[in-house]
């Protein structure tokens, strides 16, 4: 069930968030598969700075990155028949077949089995370049039983982005750009942002390093591994933007369609069969999926990022430098946070600041969309995908859905008014819905209500090019049709 209670708005936990000092600067977004529905930025770059946040600001995402690069470089090996789940990794990285790694599968790299440690802190071990650090990684010994219990690997990841390179033929970071982020119109995300021009204005910092580099870590990345395997690796280094993380969230929503273009990056089962947590070890009672972490994965304590309200099979990951990315396929709603929380320093418990937020937000974007009962989730059971699967009919229970229409007041189709059983109709759509959403200015009154405000809440945004590169994407849509649209949306907030 939803919210009982109104929990606190947005602006309230981020304004608190900021004042108690869990981080110096952050951004929200949540929507659906359809529209991001919400986004804004808060604070500044550092305490000191008077830098704003902006919704374009890119950030350090760390562990998001193994969601946004790896795992789904992985999904379209495997969608191209380049990669089988069950095969030993050492088949296409043959120099990680040593030391009793020889029978560990791409599966269990996925799913956190493979028995890798966690992580090394290779500055402390005096290795200071990329061949040592690789070459400690592929000839390192296994820490427990293949397939015996899961534990969160980043060593893991780092293998997987490795074979992904192997495979492909590609540097991890390029050929995530051209199958991945390009596609997606993601022009805001990137591997070492330090190289780009003007680096300083359009990158948050985050910690300030005394320990190993001595400087403010800006445009490079927080993760030291990363840092050492050149700013590209397959567990950490990618920085965004919260409007490309909405765009990526969107996708996955929509069982792998990317709703403006009408293009699916992947086939629909495929995100089904990765999104499902695994349950193939006996004594694992806290199941990864294949690459991704779940909400049924709560921590030993009880706590679990995404919040109260979201529902069992939500699937995304959470980011050490405060970042978050969770979508519930029942709920057809995605929420991101984007933080700089290990600022000034990752040593001085930032930890449990940014973890109090994180279920916070989750639960107000649940709460707000219920009560604003805002159109969402008809498309992803309705819409044929290119490979004859029907996007998110295996991905909504029909119990789910039933309560998202009937208790959470979800609008069905014929509130749009449209055709939506075609996917040209539906891109035609999700181009005008986005272009209108993003088209709404920032609000000058930080000040957020439940209802009566609900207008104001809607997307934010000072990204012009990311608004023309948007609207370039409507083809063939009179000059009325924007009117219409717009006419219905405000008639529903309202």
């Amino acid at each position: 069930m939803g919210p009982v209670h109104e929990p606190p708005t947005i602006s309230e936990i981020m304004y608190k968030a900021i004042a108690e000092r869990a981080f110096p600067g952050g951004a929200v977004a949540f929507g659906s598969c359809t529209v991001p529905f919400y986004y804004r930025a808060f604070g500044t770059y550092t305490y000191e700075s008077s830098i704003q946040v902006t919704p374009e600001s890119l950030w350090d995402l760390a562990s998001l990155t193994k969601i946004m690069v790896t795992t789904p470089c992985i999904m379209l090996l495997y969608d191209r028949g380049l990669i089988e789940l069950e095969e030993v990794a050492c088949k296409y990285l043959p120099e990680f077949g040593t030391n009793g790694k020889e029978l560990v599968t791409i599966h269990q790299l996925l799913t956190h089995t493979a028995g890798l440690r966690e992580f090394y802190s290779f500055f402390d071990m005096g290795l200071t370049t990329k061949k040592q650090v690789l070459e400690y990684i592929l000839n390192d010994k296994l820490w427990y039983t293949a397939g015996e219990m899961a534990r969160y690997s980043d060593i893991s990841m780092i293998v997987l982005g490795l074979i992904v390179e192997r495979i492909s033929g590609l540097p991890l970071d390029k050929f995530a750009s051209e199958e991945i982020f390009q596609p997606l119109g993601m022009r805001h995300t990137t591997f070492r942002p330090v190289e780009l021009t003007d680096f300083d204005v359009m990158v948050v910092p985050t910690e300030v390093d005394r320990l190993h580099r001595n400087r403010l870590l800006w445009g490079e990345v927080h993760d030291p591994t990363a840092f050492l395997l050149g700013g590209v690796a397959g567990h950490a280094g990618l920085f965004s933007s919260i409007i490309d993380v909405c765009r990526f969230a969107q996708m996955m929503l929509a069982g792998g369609m990317d709703l403006i273009t009408n293009r699916r990056l992947f086939k629909e089962s495929t995100v089904r069969l990765f999104i499902t947590p695994n349950l193939k070890t006996a004594s694992n009672p806290r199941p990864f999926a294949l690459g991704w972490d779940v909400s049924v994965r709560r921590a030993l304590d009880g706590y679990q990022s995404a919040g109260q309200y979201l529902l069992p099979r939500t699937f995304g990951h959470t980011g050490f430098t405060g970042t978050s990315l969770w979508m519930d396929p029942d709920r057809d709603l995605f929420v991101a946070l984007l933080t700089n929380a290990v600022h000034p320093s990752a040593i001085v418990g930032f930890g449990s600041k940014v973890r109090k937020v994180r279920p916070l937000i989750a639960d107000a974007a649940v709460y707000t969309m219920e009560q604003q009962a805002i159109p969402r989730g008809s498309l992803s059971w309705q819409l044929e995908s290119s490979d004859g699967d029907v996007i998110g009919e295996n991905l909504i229970h029909p119990a789910a859905a039933t309560y998202s229409s009937q208790q959470a007041g979800m609008p069905t189709k014929q509130h749009y008014n449209h055709d939506l059983t075609s996917t040209a109709a539906i891109g035609k759509h999700m181009s005008v819905e986005t272009a209108l959403t993003l088209h709404r200015q920032e609000p000058a009154n930080n000040v957020e209500s439940s209802s009566s405000q609900f207008s104001e809440k809607v997307i934010s945004t000072r990204s012009q090019e990311f608004e023309e590169a948007v609207v370039s994407k409507r083809t063939g849509v009179q000059v009325l049709l924007p009117v219409f649209i717009f006419s219905l949306v405000v008639s529903f907030l309202s």
